[in-house]
């Protein structure tokens, strides 16, 4: 149910509607816009008039966010941007909201060992916690993220705690409440020109011209639109004369065997017939990723972004990638993050949760399936960039 609304929703966002019905539903959603994109307006209006204070943390913020809703590669941004402060040497904290995760007081993550640390002590199993974070705590082993609704909470723990020099807030562009001193946000190469309607008519969270406070505008995969970069750039440049506008590619990074964890060389997908697996929020990326490794692709499993996955369903995507003939199911980090519930080794047997009779975990299956994983890279704008940084650390 949940993933045939979400479909009815983006069919109704990207394409005319096509009857009274869709007519009808387009104009709700067009009143649900109006409503909210004056609720953003005010909200903005406040913060820029200085009607609404900003909370100040005790050292620098850099922003990452977005003016869509996902699929513009925040989180392999957050992993950039967290490596160039490492290498000036800085203490990094990450802030995140923890989307679809468990609410309450804050908390932290942060992988040592190998072991992923909540609080400072092991945990038995990650369920019940966001993708994102885990994902950033595994990927900067070392860096704690803090996970929590307030972001001038979260800011000062990490500062407090851990001592930060420097915190990124991940998806923070439309959460004015902490000043930054840094704001980068990402464009989808894909985006229209015109930005798009706001939400819930269309995916996007602000309006275009919300970008003239940007400090830096990466335009995320290029790569895959390279005939709207230029156009793109020029539009950008009209909305913010004084931004740093950068280009980037989220390019193959490693591959490896879900149920074991070992990796697997990248020339394995070449050639070969895979089925696809994806909740994020760009699935049409990651399949012309997959395809970019010159693997044909046999089907192609789209869910919600940050969906949670159940027992039957993750049943059902097996036997239905094994009968398209894939020789393998290529997933995404994130998407792996999510499935580890039904992560069991080689040849183990079904394992049973007596606490609730739907989770029943099953055996692996004899279908290898793998994790792809990417990383951002700058086609222009790093040296700008990467001047900003130095002087945003030397706050």
């Amino acid at each position: 149910m949940q993933r045939s609304l979400h479909d009815a929703w983006w069919r109704l966002t990207t394409t005319p509607p096509s009857s009274f019905a869709d007519h009808l539903l387009s104009g709700l959603l067009g009143g649900g816009a109006l409503l909210y994109g004056t609720g953003v307006a005010l909200k903005n209006q406040a913060y820029d008039r200085g009607w609404v204070r900003q909370a100040t943390l005790p050292c620098p913020v850099i922003s990452v966010g977005n003016l869509s809703l996902g699929g513009t590669g925040k989180t392999a941004c957050v992993e950039y941007l967290a490596a160039k402060l490492l290498q000036q040497g800085l203490r990094v904290c990450i802030l995140s909201r923890g989307y679809g995760g468990r609410s309450g007081r804050p908390y932290w993550l942060r992988e040592r060992q190998g072991q992923l640390l909540v609080n400072g002590e092991p945990i038995a199993s990650p369920d019940g916690l966001p993708d994102e974070p885990q994902l950033l705590a595994r990927r900067l082993s070392g860096v704690p993220v803090v996970v929590g609704a307030r972001r001038e909470q979260t800011g000062l723990m990490a500062c407090e705690e851990f001592h930060a020099e420097a915190v990124i807030l991940d998806d923070g562009f439309q959460h004015r409440r902490v000043f930054r001193d840094l704001d980068v946000v990402l464009v989808n190469a894909r985006m229209p020109l015109g930005g798009g309607a706001l939400l819930p008519r269309g995916p996007m969270r602000e309006p275009l011209e919300s970008l003239a406070r940007a400090h830096v505008i990466v335009i995320t995969k290029a790569d895959q639109s390279l005939e709207l970069v230029a156009a793109l750039q020029e539009r950008l440049r009209a909305v913010n004369p004084d931004a740093v506008i950068a280009t980037a590619v989220h390019e193959p990074d490693a591959v490896r065997d879900w149920a074991t964890g070992a990796p697997v060389e990248l020339e394995r997908l070449a050639a070969g017939r895979v089925a696809l697996l994806s909740s994020i929020g760009d699935p049409e990326g990651f399949e012309q990723t997959v395809r970019g490794l010159d693997a044909a692709v046999a089907s192609h499993a789209v869910f919600p972004d940050h969906y949670r996955y159940r027992a039957p369903e993750w049943e059902r995507i097996l036997r239905r990638a094994a009968a398209s003939g894939a020789a393998a199911l290529v997933t995404t980090e994130k998407d792996a993050v999510r499935l580890q519930p039904f992560r069991r080794p080689v040849d183990s047997p079904a394992a049973v949760d007596t606490s609730s009779p739907a989770r029943i975990v099953p055996a692996r299956s004899q279908l290898p399936v793998l994790v792809l994983s990417v990383r951002m890279r700058l086609l222009s704008g790093e040296e700008q960039l990467n001047d900003r940084l130095v002087r945003v650390g030397a706050r």
